[in-house]
C-alpha cells in the first residue's frame, strides 16, 4: 500500500533518459517488508531546478574549493560533453516519484529531510553557471532518485555517499541528532549563530571543539589523578569519547553555558588578575603588570581577539597549549552531588566560580609561564606536559580547601 504523507513538497526535473528498478533489499524475508526504488534520470545540466532541500546533506556547500573549481571547469567546456560521465551526478532521497506519459518529466515528492543526500556540491556548480549562463545546453547530469528508504537507513547511506570528499563523523553525528541537547541549552544566546555543527559551515567554533571544552570538565571520564589533555591534543578524540558515552557530556548540562564563558573568562581575567597583584611570588617574572609581555603564554593581536562568549574583545589570548590545561584545573570544581544525575559546581553560584578564579589566576599564570620558560617560550609542550596539568590541578584544589573546606 502507498504510504500517502501530508506536505510533501514537489520538484519538477526533465529528463532525456529515465529508467526505474527495485532495490535487492526489497526481497529480505526477514524483518520488515520494504519497497525501496532507485529512479535514474539523465537531465540536461541547462534544466537542473533550483529549489531542491538538501536536507539530508551533512555538510554545507563551498564551491571555492580546488576541487571544485574543476569541477565547475569541466561543467563549463563546451568542447568537451562528458561532464556526465566524469561526475558522480546528485543522489536524492524521496518519498516518491510520479513519471509523465512520455518518461521525459519526473514529479519528485519530498518529505520532511528529504532531498539531497549526496553531490551538493555538483547541484550548487550547476546552479551557479546557469545564473551566470555558462552552462552550454550540451551538458547533462545523472540524478538517482531513492524512494522508499526507511528513516533509520538513511544517516547511514547519507554517510556511504559521502566519500568522495570525506565528511567527518561529527557531521554525521549532527545529522543523527546528536547534539540537539547542546543546540536547545545554546539557541538562545548571543554566540548560537557561531557555533558550527556540520562540516564546511561557518562559525566561530565547531562542535568538536564545544566537546573538548566539556571534555575539561568531564570528572566522570577524568578523575584525578587522570587528566583530559585529550582536549587538547585530539579533537577526533574528544568526538570518540562523546560518541562512546554522551550520557556522560549531557550531564554537564546545567553548567555547559558557565563552561563556555569560563573559557573566555580565563583568557582575559587570567591576564588582568596577573596585572592586579602585587606580589605573588619571590621570583621577578612573577610580579604583577607584565602578564602580557609573557613569551609563549600571551598572543597580542592588534586588531583584538573576539571572545564570543563573553561578548568581549581583547588584545590578548592565551595561547592553547597554555589556555587548557589552566582551563581544565577548574574541573576541580565540579561534582555530582548525592541524589543527582548531572553536574554543578561545588561552589553556590557561578559568580563564586568567577571569584575563585580571579584569586587562584596570578598563581596559576605564574606557573605557567615558569613552565614556558622551561620549554623555550613554546607553548605546545605546555599543553602535553602530564606535570604541568598536574601542578595547576593541585594548585586548584589546594586553595579551594585551605578555602572553602571547613565551611561545607
Amino acid at each position: 500500500m502507498l504510504n500517502i504523507k501530508k506536505n510533501l513538497n514537489k520538484v519538477i526535473i526533465k529528463s532525456e533518459y529515465s529508467r526505474h528498478y527495485p532495490d535487492p533489499l526489497n526481497k529480505n524475508l526477514e524483518g520488515d517488508k520494504l519497497d525501496i526504488e532507485h529512479h535514474v534520470l539523465v537531465s540536461r545540466a541547462i534544466d537542473v531546478p533550483s529549489g531542491i532541500s538538501k536536507a539530508p546533506n551533512p555538510r554545507e556547500q563551498h564551491t571555492d574549493k580546488g576541487i571544485y573549481k574543476k569541477v565547475r571547469e569541466s561543467l563549463g567546456d563546451s568542447t568537451d560533453l562528458s561532464f556526465h560521465l566524469k561526475n558522480k551526478g546528485i543522489t536524492i532521497l524521496a518519498h516518491r516519484v510520479e513519471y509523465s506519459a512520455d518518461k521525459k518529466v519526473a514529479t519528485v515528492y519530498l518529505g520532511e529531510g528529504d532531498g539531497i543526500a549526496d553531490g551538493g556540491h555538483t547541484y550548487e556548480i550547476i546552479l551557479e553557471a546557469q545564473s551566470e549562463e555558462e552552462c552550454p545546453e550540451g551538458q547533462y547530469v545523472k540524478f538517482e532518485i531513492i524512494t522508499g528508504v526507511p528513516s533509520g537507513m538513511s544517516v547511514d547511506i547519507t554517510g556511504g555517499l559521502n566519500t568522495a570528499v570525506q565528511v567527518d563523523d561529527a557531521s554525521l553525528m549532527n545529522l543523527d541528532n546528536k547534539f540537539e541537547w547542546v543546540k536547545e541549552i545554546l539557541e538562545k544566546t548571543p554566540y548560537a549563530g557561531q557555533i558550527s555543527y556540520k562540516q564546511n559551515a561557518d562559525g566561530k567554533f565547531d562542535i568538536r571543539e564545544i566537546l573538548g571544552f566539556m571534555t575539561l570538565f568531564n570528572v566522570n571520564k577524568f578523575p584525578y589523578p587522570q587528566h583530559p589533555k585529550e582536549a587538547y591534543v585530539s579533537k577526533a578524540r574528544c568526538l570518540n569519547l562523546y560518541k562512546a558515552d554522551s550520557s556522560s557530556f549531557e550531564m554537564l548540562s546545567p553548567i555547559l553555558k558557565d563552561i563556555l564563558y569560563l573559557h573566555d573568562y580565563v583568557h582575559i581575567k587570567s591576564r588582568e588578575r596577573y596585572n592586579q597583584a602585587k606580589n605573588v611570588g619571590k621570583e621577578e617574572n612573577a610580579k604583577g603588570g607584565k602578564a602580557g609581555a609573557m613569551v609563549g603564554v600571551y598572543a597580542k593581536k592588534e586588531r583584538c581577539h573576539d571572545f564570543i562568549f563573553m561578548q568581549q574583545k581583547d588584545k590578548y589570548k592565551l595561547y592553547d597549549g597554555v589556555l587548557y590545561p589552566m582551563l581544565g584545573a577548574m574541573r576541580f570544581l565540579v561534582e555530582q552531588k548525592p541524589g543527582e544525575d548531572v553536574y554543578s559546581w561545588k561552589l553556590k553560584s557561578f559568580d563564586e566560580v568567577k571569584s575563585f578564579f580571579d584569586e587562584i589566576a596570578p598563581e596559576l599564570v605564574t606557573t605557567t609561564y615558569n613552565m614556558s620558560v622551561r620549554y623555550g617560550y613554546k607553548p605546545n609542550p605546555i599543553g602535553k606536559d602530564d606535570t604541568h596539568w598536574d601542578n595547576l590541578y593541585k594548585t586548584v584544589a589546594l586553595k579551594f580547601m585551605t578555602k572553602y573546606s571547613s565551611k561545607r
